[in-house]
């Protein structure tokens, strides 16, 4: 599973988050649907696979279980040939309905500690835990506290892009007005901030030192078939953790050999996306600043195009 609760806070949090914090405690999440204990794994900085969370061999989702419901919804992947909305607008996580970027402090202590609030990490806004909760509870569409979620409807739920979306910062009301493809035709400055995304540049070298990271991308201007100038994203990581940064550069770099192995297999229709909200150079249309981990993310995937 991509996400589950944290025990003490009831916040549910995306596995991907983990990384941020300075310590998980195993035994601190459970299954937000159904309240089975979940392990969180490949969390640590030196994994190579996405983290995620995963229910004990012994153990098995209650028969009403939203969180496995969900799970099953897009295993099946009924929401690429059609509206689901009637499902999306009962589930709480599969199609978010805003993002709220929460602020962690620092994440100690042990299960054992659930009763000491000094011992764990908090949301800092009580006013954000309660907009989080108050729509799980109700079985809606609730916020996401990272793009990646939001990225995956997108990908998965074509027919649903009409569907509501608030960000702060970016004009527009749903998923069609908030995603932005890069021009693949030439370098552009864009008026208004999205979220933008393109698929990774297969051979390029991802170049990274301790105060930057480049990720290049396929969208922008090709000769030839090959490169010219193209869109690429700078990262500036100098006040981030090593965790953060080898979280990040891991997951790039997956990513890239992802892309090579499906172009490799003959797989035309999945490509490996990167998603983010930046800032676009002022002098320099074809680069993008992001500065925060939680606005960028990949994900491999078939973006269809339907007409509304």
């Amino acid at each position: 599973m991509d996400s589950a609760r944290d025990k003490l806070t009831k916040i549910i949090i995306e596995a991907e988050t983990l990384c941020q914090l300075d310590y998980v405690d195993p035994k601190s999440y459970e299954c937000w649907g159904c309240g089975i204990d979940m392990v969180p794994r490949s969390w640590k900085k030196e994994n190579k696979m996405r983290a995620n969370f995963a229910k004990h061999p012994n153990q098995s989702h209650a028969k009403d279980c939203d969180a496995d419901a969900e799970e099953k919804i897009v295993e099946q992947g009924l929401g690429k040939k059609q509206s689901i909305r009637s499902i999306l607008e009962k589930t709480p996580g599969l199609s978010p309905s805003s993002l709220v970027l929460i602020e962690h402090r620092e994440h100690i202590g042990t299960s054992s500690d659930l009763n000491n609030k000094t011992t764990r990490s908090f949301d800092n806004s009580d006013k954000q835990n309660k907009v989080l909760n108050t729509d799980v509870d109700k079985k809606s569409r609730r916020p996401a506290n990272t793009i990646r979620p939001i990225c995956r409807a997108f990908i998965n739920f074509p027919y649903d892009r009409n569907m509501s979306l608030s960000i702060p910062g970016i004009e527009g009301d749903n998923y069609i007005k908030i995603f932005k493809k890069l021009s693949h035709k030439k370098i552009e400055k864009y008026a208004e901030k999205k979220i933008f995304y393109s698929s990774l540049l297969l051979w390029e070298k991802i170049n990274y030192n301790d105060n930057l990271l480049i990720i290049p991308l396929t969208a922008g201007i090709w000769i030839n078939n090959k490169p010219d100038c193209t869109y690429k994203i700078k990262i500036d990581w100098s006040a981030w953790s090593k965790a953060k940064k080898t979280r990040l550069l891991n997951e790039i770099e997956l990513a890239q050999q992802d892309a090579r192995q499906l172009k490799k297999e003959g797989n035309t229709k999945e490509y490996t996306w990167i998603f983010f909200i930046g800032e676009q150079d002022k002098d320099n249309f074809d680069t993008f600043h992001v500065n925060d981990n939680r606005l960028i993310c990949s994900i491999i995937g078939h973006i269809i195009y339907p007409e509304f």
